[in-house]
């Protein structure tokens, strides 16, 4: 490929993509390699026509001695040489396991930092169509699915590609019409590492054996799954408003019951865009998440999962939560609420409760499918009424029991989060536990046929019941 078919291809790929907007300031991660060179060099002639500037950022790892500082000499000659701004960082690691992960850990924290620093907004790497066959062939291997098998992205929130598009011999062929060298890394060669392995063994057995289009056929492949993956998360971020029962800034609250009747491939799609919104990114939801929510949701009871970035996703019934406990809001467990009487109606905390005097059971009686209401023997209890968090040496007859059991050990048996404890409301009578809202009644206030007054309690979130309230406005309009 000549220099101008290499230029038009890598503008237009950049254009329909999208990968650079007049005013961006780019940083170009620049090893001195043949990759990263072409990648810099039609970024620098790019320039001239979209009008962004760049900014090529090298990180001297002291991995190879001389070869090393011999890297760095080449990258300072090649900026200064075209009046391209340059910044250095060392950052001396050894070469033992787990140095790939290290470097790029230093790598992309550096590269956030330029961002902080000179206000960047994207980041540009040098990752071509070998690459992209060789990281599609790698996840395939580890079971990856479509998401992970869309391969490496044009673009991926702040990160761009524009080198996808072309092969290494593409990039030689360009590099070696303008008489421009670069730097070899013949750690590239080292097949310790699993990527070496599928590029210089793999691969070319591939190649020569099965299909001499292999790097082609796997890029093509890539390309469908990432056309797949974006309209399958069309479809979530269109669908996920019908399932949504509360969200917040740190929670999002998902009926299971419709998700339940959904295709799998849906609900990963809608629990990554779940996670995404907590988070900002979906980079980090991967394939064992969604197994892992997947048996959380098909067991009986409450139970939780640990996500990256601090999300926890919880099961309470037929509610699936995903909730970001990073800056959770400390509960004042010493708050508390007494009644004397019964109160049709009031406030506590961020809850909105609702008593109801009855003297028959409704037809749909217990279970019913909404945990924050109970249906309770009001001659079984004695006021006044309390309304707390839990204390040290708290116990209670949970429904279906008849020997009492220790709170702390209720919430362990039910798969209550640790952090969700403090928060869960206790209404006590003047002797007992009545209920712990959201879970159990006590066994002693349990409602028989001889029942003749019945004692309703309703609990709702204030936000919740304000947004259905926005809701029906919008559904009107």
């Amino acid at each position: 490929m000549g220099q101008r078919d290499f230029f038009l291809l890598f503008q237009s790929y950049v254009q329909v993509n999208k990968l650079i907007q007049p005013g961006d300031k780019v940083v170009v991660g620049f090893s001195g390699g043949a990759d990263s060179t072409a990648l810099l060099l039609a970024l620098s002639h790019l320039r001239t026509s979209i009008r962004f500037s760049i900014l090529a950022a090298h990180i001297n790892y002291h991995l190879r001695g001389e070869d090393s500082m011999q890297d760095e000499a080449f990258v300072k000659e090649f900026c200064f040489s075209r009046n391209i701004a340059l910044v250095l960082k060392n950052a001396p690691i050894s070469p033992k396991s787990g140095m790939e992960a290290k470097a790029r850990e230093i790598r992309f924290t550096y590269f956030n930092s330029l961002k902080e620093l000179y206000h960047t907004n994207k980041i540009a790497l040098g990752h071509h169509k070998g690459d992209q066959a060789e990281t599609v062939l790698f996840r395939l291997m580890r079971g990856a699915g479509i998401n992970g098998l869309k391969g490496i992205t044009p673009s991926s929130d702040t990160i761009i590609h524009p080198l996808l598009p072309f092969s290494r011999e593409d990039i030689v062929a360009y590099l070696t019409s303008q008489k421009i060298s670069w730097r070899e890394d013949l750690s590239n060669q080292n097949t310790l590492y699993s990527r070496n392995k599928i590029r210089n063994d793999l691969l070319p057995w591939i190649r020569t054996n099965i299909n001499p289009n292999i790097t082609d056929q796997l890029a093509s492949t890539a390309t469908i799954f990432y056309e797949t993956d974006q309209i399958l998360a069309e479809m979530a971020s269109r669908r996920i408003k019908s399932v949504i029962l509360y969200q917040d800034e740190t929670a999002i609250h998902l009926n299971l019951t419709p998700l339940q009747k959904w295709r799998s491939v849906l609900r990963f799609y809608l629990y990554r865009k779940a996670f995404a919104q907590l988070v900002g990114a979906n980079s980090d939801f991967y394939q064992s998440h969604f197994d892992a929510i997947e048996a959380m949701s098909a067991s009986n009871g409450s139970k939780y999962i640990t996500l990256p970035h601090n999300v926890v996703v919880q099961k309470q019934y037929q509610t699936i939560i995903f909730r970001d406990v990073s800056g959770i809001e400390k509960i004042d467990v010493n708050n508390k609420k007494v009644l004397t009487s019964l109160r049709s109606r009031f406030s506590f905390e961020g809850w909105r409760i609702s008593m109801k005097k009855l003297k028959k059971m409704p037809t749909n009686r217990y279970p019913f499918e909404d945990p924050f209401i109970t249906y309770i023997d009001l001659d079984a209890i004695t006021f006044p009424i309390t309304i707390r968090h839990r204390q040290s040496g708290d116990r209670f007859v949970p429904m279906g029991m008849k020997n009492s059991k220790k709170l702390k050990d209720f919430f362990i048996d039910e798969k209550v989060p640790k952090f969700e404890r403090d928060k869960v409301l206790i209404f006590c009578d003047d002797a007992k536990i009545i209920w712990v809202c959201g879970l159990r009644i006590d066994n002693r206030v349990v409602t028989t046929s001889d029942t003749s007054n019945l004692l309703r309690i309703k609990v709702e979130r204030v936000a919740t019941r304000k947004m259905r309230a926005a809701e029906r406005v919008k559904t009107r309009n």
